[in-house]
């Protein structure tokens, strides 16, 4: 692309990222420094219009090359639909593109640059549109080409034509394919977009209103084309003449003429004369011909060389109805006859028996004559108020044809239901559906999705018990290991948890304590069994809380003796420490609880240090035992303490005594260091 720019002024209310002017070029006119390539002086003699025309030209074929990129878009619906809402609703970006290709293809004619440039600052004080904001997009648009065709000695027509067609040629390079999709003819090609607007709507959960735009393209008898476009985007409107001849030439090789014409009758109600809500343009063929599809040759326009009888077409199409100019019903199909429970003969109003949901338009012959190109949803209305009735109205989903022998609308459509319980809460059957009519299908499919549904539905629960149980099952778990720690060193419990054999295994350094109740067999003579539990329990709880604190193996309790460890169920320096200070806090705790008679409990403790032999016996209730002589001395130093004393072996005295030595010597050399 050429390093030509538009002043942010022109383009406020297309949202353009273009640089500000400077302050002093407020004054210019925001095409002199496009047309000048961004510069505010004509160019020097190098800069000649063939030089300028050769530069397009090269940047134009760059530009192209970049452009060819994204046209092998694949052919969807969603793609047809998006192709479309950009030629009926461009993004300001697409606007500006779409000037900008306008303007550099009439740069080249720029042959006066002196005078075109003091035309350039006689005509920028009548720029007002470089001043507007807001929603005025055709203004600005309409300005910049005004502007630039009273500078070129262009007709504005001409220029106006000429951004239609580039409009076109943008969307067209974005998507080739896609709009070559659309229809076989020209007048398929318009008539195609609002079925394909309504799918866009429908993809974003939105209906058409009264302003939704609109097309309808009809034959004339002379093989003319009469387009009409209803409720047009100001943009699209403005461009629809250059739009027609560039889409009739690059999608089927036809040169026409596009004249707008005024027809005040398809103006809308209510709106402001000069400001109608529908444009009309008159399309004609240079050759007259391939406008339109031609009938196949044998082909009869005559009524009575009708090969199928009226019974025949509505059992065929049993969702049909016709009627005549005055909104009379002429004929119904089997489907809606069952539906409204009317007599075959009886003479029924298109108003009484029918809701026009979609399109937003008003229930007569010429309104939807305007609207045959979009789909129609039609509601069958109840019998009276009552709601069992209200639940039993279907909407149809179809198209109106015009049938010019006999001047009347066929309407062609399908019930709207994806249920088989909808369809039957509506007195119908499946085999009231053709089998020709997709419907059938999306009523089997959802009921296939149904079923799917509920299974789903049934696994999803069956899942969620499956977690539920698996979490209960985690919690069990935990809670066994837990159990089994409790019970075991953690690295004994983990062994016996995933089943392996725990081999015996001898610790060198370990410190064991032994305590007994002084006189327990004279204090279990004089209480209750219960009292002694509850005695028991009581002190007992208070030490396993201190094992815990200090980090201490509790071994085992038997009676009123209780054993602990300190160095086996992990490898500990300070095990003989450790164990003074549990010796200490017990005789302290067993302060604190007395006997059934009110007298404290009086403790006696014996403490050894040496190697032991430890490992798991049994397989029910298994426990974890100590072995070796050491565990023997441990205990005979407990027997042979006294009440309320602390028996210590020359081994641990020794033990602790040098870990305290060493505790010291660390906090002297410490004290040394900060020194």
């Amino acid at each position: 692309m050429s390093r030509r720019k538009i002043s942010s002024e022109s383009f406020s209310s297309l949202g353009s990222d273009c640089p500000e002017t400077s302050p002093e070029e407020e004054g210019e006119c925001p095409l002199s420094r496009l047309c000048w390539n961004g510069s505010r002086s004509p160019p020097g003699p190098a800069d000649t219009p063939f030089a300028a025309a050769a530069a397009a030209a090269a940047a134009a074929a760059a530009s192209s090359g970049a452009r060819r990129a994204p046209r092998r878009r694949r052919v969807n619906l969603d793609s047809l639909g998006e192709s479309i809402r950009r030629l009926t609703a461009p993004a300001p970006q697409t606007i500006r593109q779409t000037l900008q290709r306008t303007l550099q293809y009439f740069e080249h004619q720029v042959i006066g640059y002196r005078d075109a440039e003091k035309n350039f600052h006689n005509i920028s004080t009548r720029c007002s549109y470089t001043d507007c904001s807001g929603n005025e997009e055709t203004e600005d648009v309409s300005g910049i080409l005004q502007c630039t065709a009273n500078v070129l000695g262009l007709k504005f027509e001409e220029m106006q034509e000429k951004f239609g067609e580039e409009f076109f040629n943008v969307c067209f390079d974005e998507n080739e394919r896609v709009l070559r999709a659309v229809g076989g003819t020209l007048q398929d090609f318009f008539n195609g977009f609002d079925a394909l607007l309504e799918h866009i709507r429908t993809s974003f959960g939105r209906q058409a209103t009264l302003e939704s735009p609109s097309f309808l393209c009809k034959e004339l008898p002379e093989g003319n084309l009469m387009l009409h476009y209803f409720h047009p985007h100001q943009i699209v409107g403005f461009a629809m003449v250059g739009m027609i001849k560039a889409a009739a030439k690059k999608i089927y090789r036809l040169e026409v003429e596009v004249e707008q014409v005024t027809n005040d009758k398809l103006c809308s109600e209510g709106t402001n004369p000069g400001n109608c809500s529908c444009l009309t343009f008159l399309i004609k063929e240079h050759e007259n011909a391939n406008i339109t599809k031609a009938l196949p040759s044998g082909t009869s326009q005559s009524p009575l060389d009708l090969r199928i009888s009226i019974s025949t077409f509505c059992r065929a199409f049993p969702f049909h109805l016709m009627f005549d100019p005055n909104m009379l019903v002429l004929q119904l199909g089997e489907g809606l006859r069952k539906q409204l429970r009317c007599d075959t003969h009886k003479t029924l109003k298109f108003q009484d028996c029918f809701d026009i949901v979609s399109p937003k338009i008003s229930a007569t012959f010429e309104r939807v004559l305007l609207r045959l190109s979009t789909p129609f949803v039609i509601r069958t209305k109840p019998e009276d108020s009552g709601s069992e009735n209200k639940d039993k109205v279907m909407e149809i989903k179809g198209q109106m044809i015009h049938v010019p022998e006999s001047n009347s609308i066929l309407f062609l459509g399908s019930p709207c239901v994806d249920k088989l319980d909808e369809l039957m809460g509506r007195g119908l059957h499946l085999s009231d559906i053709p089998i020709h009519d997709a419907t059938r299908d999306v009523i089997l499919v959802g009921e296939q999705a149904k079923a799917q549904d509920g299974l789903k539905k049934r696994m999803d629960k069956l899942k969620a018990t499956l977690e539920c149980t698996h979490q209960a099952l985690e919690e069990e778990k935990k809670k066994t290991v837990d159990l089994l720690i409790s019970i075991f060193p953690e690295e004994v419990a983990q062994q016996l948890w995933q089943g392996q054999q725990v081999q015996a295994r001898k610790f060198d350094d370990v410190t064991m304590l032994f305590s007994d109740i002084v006189g327990f067999t004279a204090i279990c003579a004089q209480c209750t069994p219960m009292q002694v539990i509850s005695m028991l329990n009581e002190l007992y709880t208070r030490f396993d809380h201190q094992c815990g604190f200090l980090d201490i193996y509790k071994v085992e309790t038997i009676g009123d003796a209780y054993c602990v460890a300190a160095g086996l169920h992990k490898k500990s320096l300070s095990h003989a420490k450790a164990i003074a200070l549990m010796a200490l806090k017990m005789m302290e705790l067993s302060e604190e609880v007395l006997t059934p008679d009110g007298s404290p409990i009086k403790m006696r403790i014996g403490i050894h240090s040496g190697s032991v032999l430890a490992g798991v016996v049994g397989v029910r209730m298994p426990r974890y035992c100590l072995f070796g002589n050491n565990v023997t001395l441990a205990s005979k130093f407990e027997s042979g303490s006294h009440p309320r004393r602390i028996n210590v072996s020359p081994t641990t005295y020794q033990n602790s005594t040098l870990h305290y030595m060493e505790s010291t010597k660390d906090a002297l050399m410490k004290q040394k260091d900060k020194s």
